[in-house]
């Protein structure tokens, strides 16, 4: 169907959810509850939690993490998405601006935070995306289905009968093959990481006001590091880890990850016996490594393997072997088959990045099999290798970062490298095919390199007319972190923030150079020689442009 065309259906349908919406909105209404009624309501109207993008819940991750085992979701591009525990629409704002012909919902209690994502909504002018401020009960079959639903930072914050609605909307409003994402704190890690805020409870629980707690919550930090300074127990050890980690984070996340009513951590079985009895079954982790047993150490893969084939017994099990402490668990229907059996064949059609800082920029781009390269990884892993195509990949991958490849892509880009030196001009495509083909997999589960089944969403390629998004250029205008197009932050230098309100579409590179020379008049003098203002400018706004460009910022 053409474009035009399911812009058409859409809008059209749009037009009948939002209508629908809109009418449960009074409903919406009656499960508000008051500042006063609700304490999670009035804790997070009071300090309201970082709203951001959360690259591990875009649908076109989730799309990329439920095919390769076996489940092919809607595009994201014209699908309903639903976020419960939106707050003020950071991670949903994005996915808006980028899918202009997809349904998006978000809900949350806190007034406040709504308020604020529907100024955002106004401010862009977006039709695609709705805020309504209300309790999860009222979350009905008026609301439709939804090919994705996300809840991030909520499950293990709210009352265990909450949990059990949060898995009920999951299981009521999915649609067929929808993917579900639910974030949540497990054990064994959070035995550690709870004992800080156990320390801290019955020291502040009985204050009233958020910012007297939160500053006397600071004070015993500050007297436990003391106590423990210079103390080589075990004991000592642990807690000055947890008490760096603490002190080091803002109060928001003081707060609410420590001082709230509700911080219920659980066992990964137990998450899934809630999850099962709402026929629900485990899709996948959305980190796709962290569920691959080969990431242990052989001797414990090995051991692993022989003690349960079991795939949800096998992750428990690799959660005590790596005290896991933190779950971005994929769900979908119970009566969906799956396919966990990963070869080759599921990357056919994927899309490849990496990116591969190495160890020494002298050794860029050389292939000698007497040099030995050390890339350090996407996933902390450093790669180490004198293999001429081995270092041809990397090399690819780095140079082609933030931007994906597909497997021909790779290969024909490894060749040219490869033949541009008549000593490895004897590796034809055929042996080039086998070692990419070879390779992926194994980069892919490891984490080194990132897959995915759709198109990037970003320019790699600078313009006549540069433009960034309306949601960045907003951000831009207001401070903070900016959202890249791979639904990541990234915090831009004041100049770049000064010229992106520029980089709308409209304005071509030229007369954004002449904006930067109304900044300064005249020549810049440097030692070794003069160098005229339109030599600055220009030089200045590729620097710009090509930070844009390697933050994924840019937009076709």
């Amino acid at each position: 169907m053409a474009r035009a065309t399911r812009s058409l259906v859409f809008e059209c349908d749009y037009e009948y959810h939002r209508k629908r919406l809109s009418a449960i909105t009074n409903i919406g209404r009656m499960f508000e509850i008051s500042e006063t009624q609700n304490p999670i309501s009035r804790s997070y109207d009071e300090i309201p939690y970082p709203s951001h993008p959360i690259e591990a819940t875009h649908p076109d991750h989730l799309y990329t993490i439920a095919k390769l085992f076996g489940l092919v979701p809607p595009i994201p591009d014209n699908a309903s998405i639903l976020e419960l525990g939106c707050a003020s629409g950071g991670n949903i704002l994005p996915m808006a601006v980028q899918l202009p012909d997809a349904r998006i919902v978000g809900v949350d209690i806190s007034g406040n935070q709504i308020a604020e994502g529907q100024r955002m909504v106004e401010a862009l002018g977006l039709r695609n995306v709705e805020f309504f401020r209300m309790d999860l009960q009222g979350i009905d079959a008026a609301f439709g289905q939804f090919d994705y639903i996300l809840c991030h930072g909520v499950f293990s914050w709210v009352p265990r009968d909450v949990q059990n609605r949060i898995l009920r909307i999951c299981n009521e409003r999915l649609s067929e093959f929808g993917v579900a994402y639910v974030s949540y704190n497990t054990y064994p890690g959070w035995f550690s990481r709870g004992l800080v805020r156990e320390l801290m409870l019955p020291y502040v629980s009985q204050e009233p006001d958020a910012r007297v707690r939160i500053q006397q919550a600071r004070d015993l930090l500050s007297f436990m590091s003391a106590s423990i300074e210079g103390q080589p127990t075990p004991y000592a050890k642990l807690l000055k880890s947890e008490l760096e980690l603490v002190a080091k984070n803002p109060d928001q996340y003081l707060f609410h990850e420590h001082l709230e009513e509700h911080n219920s951590p659980m066992f990964f079985h137990q998450f899934m016996e809630m999850a099962t009895k709402h026929q629900l079954q485990f899709l996948g982790e959305a980190i796709l490594p962290s569920m691959v047993i080969g990431n242990l150490p052989p001797i414990a893969a090995e051991a692993l393997s022989k003690l349960t084939q079991d795939l949800c017994e096998q992750n428990q099990y690799m959660d005590f072997a790596t005290n896991r402490m933190f779950r971005q668990t994929l769900l979908c229907r119970k009566d969906r088959r799956l396919d966990r059996h990963l070869g080759h064949s599921r990357l056919e059609n994927g899309r490849f990045a990496g990116n591969f800082p190495i160890d020494n920029q002298q050794k860029m781009n050389d292939l000698h099999p007497a040099v030995e390269v050390v890339f350090q990884s996407g996933s902390g892993r450093a790669i180490l290798t004198k293999d001429p195509v081995q270092k041809a990949l990397l090399f690819t991958l780095a140079d082609a970062w933030p931007g994906s490849l597909t497997a021909p892509e790779l290969c024909d880009r490894m060749a040219t490298r490869l033949s541009a030196d008549s000593a490895f001009r004897r590796f034809d495509s055929a042996s080039i095919s086998a070692l990419v083909s070879a390779s992926m997999l194994h980069l892919v589960l490891r984490g080194d390199v990132s897959l995915r089944f759709l198109s990037d969403r970003f320019a790699m390629r600078v313009s006549e007319k540069p433009m960034v998004s309306a949601l960045a250029r907003l951000q831009a205008s207001q401070g903070g972190l900016l959202t890249t197009q791979r639904h990541t932050m990234w915090n831009a230098d004041p100049l770049t923030r000064l010229l992106l309100p520029t980089m709308d579409g409209t304005k071509t590179s030229e007369s954004i150079g002449q904006w930067i020379g109304q900044l300064a008049n005249g020549k810049v003098v440097q030692t070794h020689r003069p160098m005229h203002v339109d030599d600055v400018q220009k030089a200045t706004l590729n620097k710009v442009l090509d930070q844009l460009r390697r933050a994924a910022m840019l937009v076709g």
